[in-house]
């Protein structure tokens, strides 16, 4: 016969063993759902529709209705839980070298976008979003020669300057240099070219004297210079006259990218009646399309475009001017910075043109 102490410490005995068995059976059941749960990513697809996720299948606990439901089995028939639709990326070899393309050159080939920012580095900074002024959208717009553009290596671009004496004040001390030395201005066009070739854009450059020992003659001794450039170079696909302005330093100066730059004027020849130009047209949305694409990524440097009733050597070819870099009040660092940022312009040019 138990005694009263013993029938109670055998009563608390089982109580333990019962209490210790539910913990280990309900620990095991929390440790598999969460492992199941935390294994797979799932999307819970609403009576709605909408595809949002359910926040509570992130928690590690389980939900009150689950307890209530393995305590009642009939209830857990009135509540269905959602269908769960497993998420997997579709692997296919396309997908495969999009991603090693990418990976290897940062390039997508999905966005030709990143190709041409791949070749021409002023593109990197242009936001995706921003619509892109082109030859395309320009009329009279003259084509490129693709068979004069190759073989690769020959001059694509023409320099020369009529004004071969025009120099700048703050770096020479003079507005001309006297008796027919070479001025500042041959030094901007070289930093041109220097610019272009940088950016796999081969260019010539003239530096003859054209203005001594008549100023007056210049343009009939440069066209002859030009002449000779584009008949050694068939290749040239664009020709430019570089001048400097006149006038004051304000009205000549803007900041690019919080730089002091010299602004740019774009002079376009339209013929006169003894002096036929037949191309004006064309040399005209040539310089449209330039302007067009200074202002959209170095707005304030372009001055506009200036219509002469003249001829200025442009009747030589459909893709030749005459541009006017500053005045003789600006700094050979801000000219030269103002070649830097259109030799940018010139190159995406022609990489959209080739």
């Amino acid at each position: 016969m138990l005694t009263r102490r013993q029938r109670h410490r055998r009563k608390f005995a089982y109580q333990k063993v019962v209490l210790f068995s539910l913990i280990v059976g309900l620990s095991g059941c929390l440790a598999v759902w969460a492992c199941s749960d935390w294994s797979e990513s799932a999307v819970t697809v609403s009576s709605s529709g909408s595809g949002q996720e359910n926040p509570q299948a992130a928690s590690w606990l389980p939900e009150w209705r689950d307890i209530l439901f393995s305590g009642i089995p009939g209830l857990a028939n009135t509540v269905k839980k959602p269908p769960v639709v497993k998420v997997k990326p579709e692997v296919t070899v396309r997908s495969v070298m999009h991603g090693l393309v990418l990976f290897f050159t940062e390039i997508d080939v999905n966005d030709m976008r990143s190709v041409l920012k791949a070749e021409i580095p002023v593109l990197a900074v242009i936001p995706a979003g921003q619509p892109t002024v082109s030859a395309m959208t320009v009329p009279n717009f003259p084509k490129f020669d693709p068979a004069s553009m190759l073989p690769k290596g020959k001059p694509l671009v023409g320099i020369y300057h009529t004004h071969t004496a025009e120099s700048f004040i703050p770096s020479s001390g003079a507005a001309h240099k006297p008796g027919g030395q070479i001025g500042d201005i041959v030094d901007v066009g070289g930093a041109l070219a220097r610019k272009l070739e940088s950016l796999g854009i081969p260019a010539i450059q003239s530096k003859n004297i054209h203005d001594y020992p008549s100023f007056m003659k210049a343009y009939g001794v440069s066209e002859a210079t030009v002449q000779q450039m584009l008949a050694e170079n068939p290749s040239i696909q664009i020709i430019f006259d570089i001048h400097r302005d006149a006038g004051k330093r304000e009205d000549h100066t803007v900041t690019v990218n919080g730089v002091p730059a010299a602004k740019l004027t774009i002079v376009v020849a339209t013929g006169q009646p003894d002096l036929p130009q037949p191309t004006w047209q064309q040399n005209h949305a040539f310089a449209k399309l330039i302007e067009a694409k200074l202002t959209q990524y170095y707005p304030g440097l372009s001055k506009g475009i200036l219509l002469v009733e003249w001829r200025y050597n442009q009747h030589l070819h459909p893709r030749s001017l005459l541009l006017e870099v500053g005045c003789q009040e600006n700094s050979m660092e801000e000219v030269e910075r103002s070649m830097e940022f259109f030799g940018e312009i010139l190159a995406q040019i022609i990489a959209e043109s080739n």
